[in-house]
């Protein structure tokens, strides 16, 4: 499917921007303070260039200690923390000309955190099924994600492995776990999931809003990687320059 574009009811949400990835850029913040590393949600549409392994955001100082959201060499959707959480999807994704809504959403303050808590969704709907992973962390188990290290969209944070494709609309929430009904919707006359105004969340001291809408290589609020939700969180940039800002949203 498309958002924007030829789906005119999507256009209407005012998405008008994406940034496109080519295998060596980045976009990198580091938190002055830990935020809630218990409860976050993380939301991004995504439309990939090619298949195989591709990394989406990550988080932490190393293999031990990480948060890594990501496609497979197998091209299915994972998400991984060292506080306990694997998930794997059987589903695999494997279409670089459909652009598609991915959720996670997390949140390990219930006494048996399970996946009513922390869950992935695409186009609106829970993953269900797993293949050979799926595991849920301990009764407030601190996440990686949200914590005062590195945070990355585009790259493993301790590795040099990227992503390929494009990004629009990265919201991530601080303190609180929604579902995709806060950042999406679907079409009432085409059936089709599509993004709706996410700018009256409440995002956070480390949440952010990137809309992709700037051209600058600084790390402010003209720039490629400026945090439009209030909370000034921008991202440094990498091997990206303003050609990469694109309307195929």
């Amino acid at each position: 499917f498309l958002i924007g574009g030829a789906n005119s009811a999507a256009a209407d949400t005012g998405i008008t921007n994406s940034l496109r990835f080519n295998n060596d850029a980045e976009l990198a913040f580091t938190p002055g303070s830990e935020g809630n590393r218990r409860t976050f949600t993380i939301s991004v549409w995504v439309k990939r260039g090619g298949l195989g392994t591709d990394f989406i955001c990550s988080s932490g100082t190393g293999s031990g200690a990480k948060f890594e959201l990501s496609f497979t060499s197998s091209d299915q959707l994972w998400a991984e923390d060292k506080s306990g959480v694997i998930l794997q999807t059987t589903a695999k994704y494997c279409d670089p000309s459909a652009w598609m809504h991915i959720v996670y959403k997390h949140d390990s303050t219930p006494s048996t955190p399970g996946s009513s808590n922390i869950a992935l969704y695409v186009n609106g709907s829970q993953i269900t099924s797993f293949d050979t992973y799926e595991t849920y962390p301990s009764q407030n188990a601190q996440s990686y994600w949200m914590d005062d290290e590195e945070h990355n969209i585009g790259k493993r944070t301790y590795a040099d492995v990227f992503f390929d494709g494009y990004m629009a609309e990265f919201v991530a929430i601080d303190g609180l776990a929604l579902s995709p009904s806060s950042f999406g919707e679907t079409d009432e006359d085409s059936g089709i999931w599509k993004p709706k105004d996410v700018s009256g969340l409440t995002f956070g001291t480390n949440g952010f809003y990137l809309e992709f809408k700037g051209t600058g290589t600084s790390q402010d609020s003209s720039g490629i990687g400026a945090d439009t939700s209030g909370e000034d969180n921008h991202f440094a940039v990498t091997s990206l320059a303003a050609t990469d800002q694109t309307t195929d949203t």
